[in-house]
């Protein structure tokens, strides 16, 4: 596994996987807390068909990582530092919808309310986790997305 800061934000980074055509999925990962954000990938890292995940901190670095890498899968908070018209994580899930309207978005936050729950899923989130209750769902459904997408 090798690591990568993007030059432009120190915010970003992608963890590549040794090239493999058994691995074509990318999946974005955003959230401000590098220990969140490393655990994610390490649980990640055991799914097969996984070949890269990108890291975001911050909003305006997770929709450049978009833009530049079209993650088949994105897992997003809700709050994460904002910048460039980005207020938060609804804003890049938003963002993401309308550029990549295929791929699929899990929200993943500990501001889960059924305020941030409704407005995710009008923006087009097909999954909305809580953090401290639910963190155990998303290997699972991340597993499922990709057998869903190297199935195609």
């Amino acid at each position: 596994m090798q690591s990568q800061t993007n030059l432009h934000d120190v915010h970003a980074t992608l963890t590549t996987y040794p090239f493999d055509m058994s691995r074509p999925v990318r999946i974005l990962v955003m959230d401000d807390a590098p220990v969140v954000r490393r655990l994610i990938v390490n649980l990640l890292d055991d799914i097969d068909g996984v070949d890269s995940v990108l890291q975001a901190g911050d909003a305006p670095s997770a929709v450049e990582l978009m833009e530049t890498h079209e993650p088949q899968i994105a897992i997003l908070d809700v709050k994460v530092p904002g910048g460039a018209g980005l207020r938060n994580g609804i804003d890049v899930l938003k963002a993401v919808k309308r550029s990549h309207p295929g791929a699929s978005v899990i929200m993943l936050t500990n501001h889960a309310t059924p305020r941030y729950k409704d407005e995710c899923e009008q923006a087009g989130a097909s999954y909305f986790f809580d953090k401290s209750s639910e963190f155990d769902k998303l290997p699972l459904v991340v597993e499922e997305l990709v057998k869903g997408l190297l199935d195609l």
